[in-house]
């Protein structure tokens, strides 16, 4: 904690990652070379202690990383797979988003934390399971390629697969650990919202929430009615989004965040009276959503939406449940 803490995040990772490959590369010699006994017990006892170590070591440094810590105590309370909810009484009007999935994560100072489809998450899960995995592979094939060296058969067409895997592994790896240590200095954004869904003419607070390790440029969050149509044009189905309605929220200029020590900045949200409410048919919608955007020293800018649900006046949710 005395040190640069992405560097010791980063050493964490590389260390998990190690044990998980010196088990598997323990484990595939006792299992292709040693006789049963009981030193062959013994390890495959260690190797499998290592695997299971370093694998979740690995992934829990990681999900940590890529969630908040209001969010990971939100999942410390209600379980990592969300359990079932009670269904509101209140149906809105066809063709008008549900609530369910913009309530469903309470926030930690205001009503609710709003869902960021980020897909910088869900890339850096998969290149982890993808450079994990092969490296695995990797390095059953080279125990394999190691011992036919020993015993005089020797087999090229193995080692010749060797190079180009080797090179797979060490740029899948590189380029996980790279996605990793970006993460680690931007760190998780997180919005909440004191009520929803959201009524033209009225006004609501939003708390921003930027974590990381990093000094911040500019910082902003807008608000965006975003108009998408689809059509046929020819064989194709062509997708067109238009900004119709554009309302900065928060501006925020030079700020250091540190681990421990997010970045918390409040405002205000006002829906215009003549405001378009949320749809979604089948060739057209209308969807809200606040942007953030920011821009840092040393690091990648970035933009990560966070959707929103607009209903008309009428259509507003009852006072009382029953």
């Amino acid at each position: 904690m005395t040190g640069w803490w992405i560097i010791g995040s980063f050493g964490e990772a590389s260390f998990f990652a190690a044990c998980f490959l010196i088990g598997v590369l323990c484990l595939s010699i006792s299992i292709t070379s040693l006789q049963v006994g009981s030193g062959f017990w013994l390890l495959v006892w260690v190797s499998s202690a290592l695997i299971i170590l370093g694998a979740i070591g690995f992934w829990y440094r990681v999900l940590k990383v890529v969630t908040s810590d209001e969010h990971r105590e939100a999942i410390s309370h209600s379980g990592l797979i969300p359990g079932p909810t009670a269904k509101s009484k209140y149906v809105p009007p066809p063709m008008i988003p549900l609530l369910e999935p913009f309530t469903d994560s309470p926030g930690a100072k205001l009503a609710f934390r709003l869902p960021c489809p980020s897909q910088d998450t869900l890339a850096l899960i998969g290149i982890g399971g993808f450079a994990m995995s092969w490296n695995a592979m990797l390095a059953i094939f080279f125990v394999v390629a190691i011992r036919s060296l020993f015993e005089g058969n020797i087999q090229y067409r193995l080692i010749l697969l060797l190079i180009p895997g080797i090179y797979i592994g060490w740029r899948s790896g590189r380029l996980f650990f790279m996605s990793y240590v970006q993460a680690l200095g931007i760190g998780s954004t997180t919005v909440e919202i004191e009520d929803l869904p959201l009524i033209p003419g009225k006004s609501y607070r939003v708390l921003l929430v930027q974590y990381g390790k990093l000094v911040i440029k500019k910082l902003t969050m807008r608000l965006v009615c975003e108009e998408e149509s689809t059509y046929h044009y020819g064989t194709d189905i062509r997708t067109e989004r238009s900004v119709v309605r554009e309302q900065s929220v928060i501006v925020q200029g030079r700020s250091r965040i540190d681990w421990g020590r997010p970045l918390e900045m409040e405002g205000i949200v006002s829906i215009p009276n003549d405001a378009m409410h949320s749809f979604q048919s089948l060739h057209n919608a209308i969807h809200w959503k606040l942007i953030v955007e920011g821009e840092a020293n040393r690091w990648p800018s970035y933009s990560r939406s966070f959707p929103v649900v607009v209903y008309p006046r009428a259509a507003s949710k009852p006072a009382s449940a029953d």
